[in-house]
């Protein structure tokens, strides 16, 4: 009898074992980096820190920091995990990881350097004058396209003569709050062929120059970083140059609008000529204004070469308006659409880029051009092929441009 109760009381000690609970409290720890996923830094190196959220740790495992390369040092596991970054010397990109641990649980930072760049001009912009933002309208990331410059725009966005231009055509997923001013947003940017965010789009950033005439140079590389100080971008052109720009102030930009505003013109000061031999060519083109007149347009070369169609200096296009079959172009003219009248210089917008039509004065290379907008024109005929034209008009900036032209053409119907 004795040996049965035992038997049986070895039995349910036995169940008892096999059914004991899991305790139900016990929870896996969780690992997870909430700072940035992949961070870039210059040649030159630096320190970057990573932060984490470690939850149901216990007391018994501790967090450890490894990396895949020795350009990276871990220098301190805490709150925070900081490594550092040693300078590249190389021409190439590089590329490693920062790896925490907890036990099984891994969770990495991909850190990116940039190769050393042996910087052959650094350009202090002072003002984002002519940037824009135009929003998301055919693609799902947002645009803005900033130009960096000293000289800044005219108010209708039109570069002024002599200056240097950066035009970085930036995408991001920040959609802009603002209905005529936006903010840029602050990160990083790396060239690229498409428009997925952070990218520098290739397509419409370039060097522009506006010297003799208007010169774009293409980028083959480019990095932009804005922070809420300023912009700092790097740019590497065709011929391997590699320009360093320098910007510290606002990020404010407007909203691109379709309205043409005043402030056509690109000269910042009066402009006095004198042309003694200059070549001309009118065209008879109708009604143009709808106002009973035959419009006569003719256009003014301070300098035309006949085979190779090679301009310098002055140029001026202008629309007089005679009598409704009249050819003879000699009088005063001044501004409006009747008979008598020079058409005043007006633009058309053609999605940001503006279409001169009508009377203006420019640069052969359009380095600088104003529309004519006041004044009078009078026309001298001297023989059947030389004109003089004596110009005393207004822009519509207010700046004076005025004086004589002298030279030998024809006209034609059109």
């Amino acid at each position: 009898m004795k040996k049965i109760l035992l038997i049986c009381a070895l039995a349910l000690g036995f169940y008892a074992c096999d059914k004991e609970p899991v305790n139900s409290d016990t929870v896996e720890p969780t690992l997870k980096i909430i700072s940035n996923s992949e961070v870039w830094f210059e040649a030159e190196g630096g320190t970057g820190s990573i932060t984490y959220i470690l939850e149901n740790g216990d007391t018994t495992t501790t967090l450890d920091a490894t990396t895949n390369v020795d350009w990276i040092e871990i220098i301190s596991i805490g709150d925070i995990v900081e490594y550092g970054v040693k300078e590249n010397g190389t021409k190439e990109e590089r590329r490693g990881t920062v790896t925490l641990s907890y036990g099984d649980l891994n969770e990495s930072v991909v850190v990116m350097q940039r190769a050393k760049q042996n910087i052959t001009t650094t350009f202090y912009a002072t003002t984002l004058d002519g940037s824009l933002y135009y929003g998301n309208k055919s693609q799902e990331n947002y645009n803005y396209r900033i130009m960096l410059s000293e000289a800044g725009v005219s108010s209708s966005g039109n570069m002024y003569g002599d200056s240097t231009y950066y035009i970085l055509d930036l995408y991001s997923a920040t959609a802009a709050e603002g209905e005529e001013v936006v903010t840029i947003p602050v990160g990083e940017y790396q060239f690229g062929f498409d428009t997925t965010p952070n990218t520098v789009y290739n397509g419409y950033s370039n060097l522009t120059l506006t010297t003799d005439s208007i010169k774009t140079k293409t980028f083959i590389d480019a990095s932009v970083e804005v922070t809420e100080s300023g912009i700092e971008a790097f740019v590497t052109l065709e011929n391997e140059e590699v320009h360093h720009i320098v910007y510290e102030g606002s990020l404010e930009i407007d909203v691109y609008s379709s309205t043409v505003t005043e402030g056509l013109s690109t000269l910042r000061s009066d402009h006095h000529f004198n042309i003694e031999d200059g070549v001309f060519v009118g065209a008879y083109v109708g009604d143009l204004m709808n106002t009973g007149c035959n419009t006569c347009q003719v256009y003014l070369f301070e300098y035309l070469d006949p085979v190779t169609g090679e301009e310098r200096g002055d140029e001026f296009q202008i629309d007089l308006q005679l009598s409704k079959n009249g050819t003879e172009i000699e009088g005063r003219y001044t501004p409006g659409t009747r008979q008598g009248n020079f058409i005043p210089g007006s633009a058309e917008d053609l999605g940001g880029q503006y279409m001169q039509q009508n009377s203006w004065y420019m640069t052969a290379g359009y380095a600088d051009f104003a529309p004519l907008v006041d004044g009078s024109i009078e026309v001298e005929k001297v023989d059947d092929e030389t004109y003089i034209f004596t110009i005393d008009c207004h822009d519509d900036l207010g700046n004076k441009i005025s004086g004589v032209f002298k030279g030998k053409g024809k006209f034609t119907e059109w």
